[in-house]
């Protein structure tokens, strides 16, 4: 199993950051192309878990003043508002682009957002969110590689629970699928998708981790 996360920022201002973590892969950057070539490489090697840093859905509440509220944990950094709505708006764009890539390169790929069906087989995709507190390290490639870490700790683990509180959504992660043909399900247009959250407390222990191999 590969594990990877992709930081979403401005390509052109080398802010894309990415790692991959696993048996056969373990390398990062803010080079689109690198990241294109070795994400295939993964998917067709063997199951992959995917992880976008940045907003993947919005509330969809029938209150609709409540509806552009920060989403139940994000705890003073709304989806709506500052850098929030500012990587949200890119990765409107850079979410679907990169998943045609990777199904252009990899014909009858597949990936879902539940998270309690893994990934078992090359050609398959689990994706998630991966939320990185902004400043807990020295780049955008660094943060994807504690975000990869923390990931593959998480799902480890027998119960799962996404670091975000559930309420009606929706996924602009799931149109990305439906976008890119990994799925036909149009459940996944309000289905959340697992929250990773990397918080600052728990850097210094993933670093270490990290190092330790």
């Amino acid at each position: 199993m590969h594990y990877a996360v992709i930081d979403i920022g401005s390509p052109r201002q080398g802010n894309l950051g990415w790692w991959i973590t696993g048996p056969f892969i373990e390398n990062g950057g803010t080079g689109p192309e690198d990241m294109i070539a070795s994400l295939t490489e993964a998917v067709r090697a063997g199951p992959v878990v995917l992880g976008f840093e940045a907003p993947m859905y919005v509330p969809a509440k029938r209150d609709i003043r409540a509806t552009i509220q920060q989403r139940p944990g994000e705890a003073g950094r709304p989806w709506s508002a500052g850098a929030g709505a500012s990587v949200t708006a890119m990765a409107l764009a850079l979410v679907p682009a990169i998943l045609d890539r990777v199904a252009s390169n990899v014909p009858g790929v597949i990936a879902w957002q539940d998270w309690t069906r893994r990934p078992e087989k090359a050609g398959e995709i689990l994706v998630f969110e991966a939320f990185v507190t902004t400043g807990v390290s020295d780049g955008h490639a660094e943060d994807a590689k504690l975000a990869a870490y923390a990931a593959r700790e998480l799902l480890g683990q027998a119960n799962i629970v996404s670091a975000l509180g559930e309420e009606p959504c929706m996924s602009t992660l799931g149109a990305a699928l439906l976008h890119a043909g990994m799925s036909l399900d149009i459940g996944e247009l309000s289905r959340q998708c697992l929250v990773v959250k990397l918080s600052k407390t728990k850097v210094a222990e993933a670093i270490g981790r990290i190092a330790d191999g």
